[in-house]
């Protein structure tokens, strides 16, 4: 028996997730909740054996961070990650914390119970990084390495941040910078940074 926790802040998503999911069998929803920030405690009082979480959420705490915090503190219980964000570090970083599995939120109802199943059975799932985004004028996506900085800036940090968080130069930072100006079009990172953050390719802070 599935004993589930969902995690989502959209409502509407959450309960449908509820609703559809509280209909099969083998799956009991224990509990829901709208933030991240206290998953592991309702992990405490409620017992799931698998959380279904969101990775952007209201609260402080992102639903990556989260999971690791669940996983550090109940190994056996199992982390689902869902999102509708197509980033593409999401995945490698979900599985840096030992999440169980990933699936988009554009997936069908039929998908999310064959992902639960599956995880429950030990067969992690996790989809093909979407490597198809193009920004501005440019057709060529950007690099994990240069979403990361342009994630990094949209979280305020100064170019010498972003260099230490990535242990790599600042001169590095400028080569990374530059190649991702001359590949969209754009004349400075501002711009670039509200393009990607609009289409949902960042999400800053996470």
């Amino acid at each position: 028996m599935v004993r589930l926790l969902i995690v989502d802040d959209q409502k509407i998503l959450l309960d449908a997730l509820t609703n559809a999911l509280s209909k099969e069998k083998e799956i009991t929803i224990v509990g829901s909740l709208t933030v991240a920030d206290v998953a592991d405690v309702a992990c405490a009082r409620l017992r799931p054996n698998l959380v279904l979480m969101d990775i952007c959420t209201e609260g402080k705490v992102s639903g990556i961070f989260a999971a690791d915090r669940i996983k550090k503190k109940y190994p056996d219980i199992k982390v689902m990650l869902m999102t509708g964000f197509p980033e593409l570090s999401f995945i490698k970083r979900a599985k840096e914390v030992g999440v169980d599995s990933f699936i988009y939120k554009n997936s069908s109802m039929a998908e999310f119970v064959q992902c639960i199943f599956a995880t429950m059975a030990g067969k992690g799932t996790f989809p093909e990084a979407d490597t198809s985004h193009g920004f501005g004028d440019g057709e060529c996506p950007l690099t994990p390495r240069e979403l990361e900085i342009l994630r990094l800036f949209c979280s305020n940090h100064s170019r010498k941040e972003m260099a230490e968080a990535l242990h790599i130069t600042t001169s590095t930072i400028n080569y990374h910078i530059n190649n991702m100006l001359t590949k969209t079009g754009y004349k400075n990172l501002m711009s670039l940074a509200m393009e990607a953050t609009n289409k949902g390719y960042i999400k800053a802070g996470i």
